[in-house]
């Protein structure tokens, strides 16, 4: 079994350079996700449709490394290695992947395909062992809430900071947002600042959990995963959940930029958007204090449905309405930030069996990966497929409601109702 010797706390120094982490790879990640898939199309020339396919098939490509990458991770815990310096290596190959991918630039289809699918397999060797340390702070719970609170402050603070970056650089230098001049600047004050962040870890951070383990099969990690139906339920809810708000982050800019005729305003509606998730984080901390983990993530998903409801009627004509979309989703996401990883941490902490952390990090970053690929493959291919062949419904609805308001509103409802299940069958309301 692992043993564990947990430090009183998480000292104030570690929880910071653990958490400027996610400062570097919330902006790059949203560079990669949001921005990449229209810059390439826009900018390189690449069909919208052929990278759609390229990271859904990279996606499912990914999904197969992280159980292999998941079980080495264990391995290596078995061997009382430290999580700091896999973390560290996964950290300086994703940097090396974004310079492909920013600063190159190729219009070679092959070294997209290269560098996008090194961006993944490396940040899978880092974010393993890294998200499981939230996991890690056992029987903690305050301390726990706080760290992952402070993680994804961090977080929106990076989604901001790469969302300001080529908005003020497209404005300073009268380009396009889209520029491969703006998006290659603003590719290496990120990775300046990856370095920095990662150098910040690798020398503050402590880690406040020893471990010793001994191997768990994988025979072991099926039969769990089959006993256990709060583990699958949840799984559930979290591919769902992610499903639904990639939909809408994968066709963002195109949304805006095409749809309401807001091209040179794509930035600063980002950065609304996500300001608006900040501020929502303490909210959230604060309730989280007294309300179940699952009832504030049933709130967050009616807020955010009430939210979509107004898309369908946002036009270029009354563009005005979407600044009241984005203010309200905004406070509905900002729950899906936190109560995720809180919630998987508290389930593994009721389990007799605790070598499991590393196998259930892995686990629940293949549900991720596999909704993200998912997401973008259907959301990208299927709209730039609609578009070229000049598909339309017979009630004359624009393809890009298809996938940015009519498919991720649905799935969101299909998330409250899975999210009222699993509290009638788990949860109370109030926190214990």
């Amino acid at each position: 079994m692992r043993s564990h010797q947990d430090k009183p706390q998480m000292s104030i120094k570690s929880i910071l350079a653990y958490s400027f982490q996610s400062f570097y790879l919330a902006g790059s990640f949203l560079l990669l996700f949001i921005f990449l898939p229209t810059f390439y199309n826009i900018s390189l020339g690449f069909a919208l449709s052929t990278i759609g396919l390229v990271i859904l098939l990279s996606r499912f490509f990914d999904v197969f490394s992280d159980i292999f990458i998941g079980y080495i991770t264990e391995k290596r815990l078995i061997n009382g290695r430290s999580k700091k310096n896999q973390i560290l290596l996964g950290f300086f190959i994703f940097i090396f992947s974004l310079i492909g991918l920013y600063i190159v630039q190729s219009t070679n289809i092959y070294l997209f395909i290269f560098y996008y699918n090194l961006a993944l397999i490396s940040y899978s060797i880092a974010i393993i062992p890294y998200d499981s340390i939230v996991i890690d702070q056992k029987k903690i719970s305050k301390k726990r809430f706080q760290l992952a609170t402070v993680k994804e402050i961090f977080t929106i603070a990076g989604v901001l900071a790469a969302l300001a970056i080529p908005t003020i650089i497209s404005k300073y230098l009268s380009l396009d947002l889209l520029n491969p001049e703006v998006i290659k600047i603003s590719g290496y004050i990120m990775i300046f600042l990856a370095i920095i962040g990662t150098l910040i870890f690798y020398f503050f951070y402590e880690e406040s959990i020893n471990f010793k383990s001994q191997s768990i099969s994988f025979a072991q990690i099926i039969s769990f995963l089959k006993s256990n139906k709060k583990i699958s339920d949840f799984a559930l809810i979290t591919f769902f959940n992610l499903l639904a708000n990639n939909f809408t982050a994968n066709l963002f800019i195109i949304f805006v930029s095409n749809y309401l005729g807001l091209k040179d305003y794509a930035g600063y509606l980002l950065i609304l958007y996500f300001t608006i998730t900040l501020i929502s984080t303490p909210l959230w901390y604060f309730f989280g204090k007294t309300f179940s983990n699952m009832y504030l993530l049933q709130l967050g998903t009616i807020i955010t449905i009430f939210g979509f409801f107004f898309v369908a009627f946002t036009s270029a004509d009354n563009w005005e309405l979407y600044i009241l979309v984005i203010f309200i989703t905004g406070v509905g996401i900002g729950v899906d930030l936190i109560i995720p990883q809180i919630e998987l941490a508290d389930i593994l902490d009721n389990n007799k069996d605790n070598r499991l952390s590393q196998i259930f990090t892995s686990f629940f970053s293949i549900i991720r990966k596999a909704a993200i690929g998912i997401a973008a493959g259907i959301a990208l291919t299927g709209y730039g497929y609609l578009e070229n062949v000049g598909f339309s419904l017979i009630l004359e609805i624009p393809n890009i409601m298809i996938f940015y308001f009519m498919m991720p509103m649905s799935i969101k409802i299909i998330v409250l109702i899975l999210v009222m299940r699993y509290r009638s069958k788990f949860h109370v309301s109030i926190r214990g």
